[in-house]
């Protein structure tokens, strides 16, 4: 990326974008719709470069800028995560989204099951909890990370207006020899 793109601070808005809203229970929801904060995220951090750049953006500039939107997302995501994830108030919510859904259900085998699983759930110390999350926590990361770089790319042509470069002079016949 070229030196005279200010893409720090936009990158760090994404990020905290992208890092919050997808720990927090409920509103996290949004990313079951093809990660939509993470491309939500990367999209901002792109529009604000073009808007405080001198110069057009190029798709790969985006990419880049979507993808240290998405590194600044995981630590911060990460960060909110954890603490969620040790207080337990994740899996109260999610045993009750369970729980729900079982009692709609009509096939008591189903039933069954998920009410030993919500029963273990609820039986799991803040760190077991932890340790079961982790396998999650590094995929969502992972995967953000490339809904951040895409939401970046896809900001480009949404955003960037200005044109790239003056057209080339007009040819004077060619000059090639045979």
């Amino acid at each position: 990326m070229n030196n005279d793109l200010d893409w720090k601070q936009p990158a760090l808005v994404g990020g905290l974008i992208v890092g919050i809203a997808s720990a927090l229970p409920g509103i996290s929801a949004l990313n079951c719709c093809f990660c939509g904060w993470a491309l939500i995220g990367g999209a901002v951090a792109v529009k604000m470069t073009i808007s405080n750049s001198n110069r057009p953006l190029r798709a790969g500039d985006g990419a880049l800028i979507g993808l240290f939107a998405g590194a600044i997302a995981a630590v911060v995501f990460i960060v909110v995560a954890i603490p969620i994830i040790l207080s337990g108030f994740a899996t109260d919510l999610s045993m009750r989204v369970m729980e729900s859904f079982a009692n709609r259900v009509n096939n008591p085998e189903l039933q069954d099951a998920m009410a030993t699983a919500m029963a273990q759930a609820g039986e799991m110390s803040a760190i077991e909890r932890l340790l079961s999350s982790t396998p999650i926590l590094i995929a969502q990361v992972i995967v953000q990370g490339g809904f951040t770089v895409l939401g970046g790319l896809l900001a480009v042509p949404l955003f960037e207006k200005r044109k790239d470069l003056p057209p080339p002079p007009p040819s004077y016949g060619n000059t090639a020899e045979v």
